[in-house]
């Protein structure tokens, strides 16, 4: 089984879910005028990307939050959509949720694991 997805280069199991995000900072003059008409002025772009895996097993949100929880940044390898290729960036995580422990097919799995990595760098 492929798994395109690493952190710290350790490959994971692929997300049920992977939503690249991004929200464009503009510098503090940036503003419409009386006339409506919007003068805007970019300075940047940060990316993130929200991960969901469902009834992920705990061995697996082990491995995965091992590489993420409780460190200032940590590399990804994600497929980006700006290059639509496969690389390699540094990011952090500041928020990890996971849902209920159930069994599923008689074993134990979380409903799921679901954070949002966001890029040190911006675009």
């Amino acid at each position: 089984m492929s798994r395109p997805f690493e952190f710290n280069g350790v490959p994971v199991k692929t997300p049920d879910a992977f939503k690249p995000n991004f929200a464009t900072t503009s510098t503090s003059d940036s503003d419409r005028t009386q006339d409506l008409v919007m003068h805007n002025t970019p300075i940047g772009t940060i990316s993130s990307y929200s991960f969901e895996w469902k009834n992920i097993e705990p061995e697996e949100a082990s491995l995965i939050l091992s590489q993420t929880i409780n460190r200032s940044e940590y590399t990804l390898r994600y497929l980006d959509p700006l290059t639509a290729s496969w690389t390699v960036g540094v990011f952090y995580t500041s928020n990890f949720t996971l849902g209920t422990l159930k069994q599923v097919n008689g074993h134990d799995a979380w409903e799921n694991l679901f954070f949002n990595a966001v890029v040190i760098n911006p675009v």
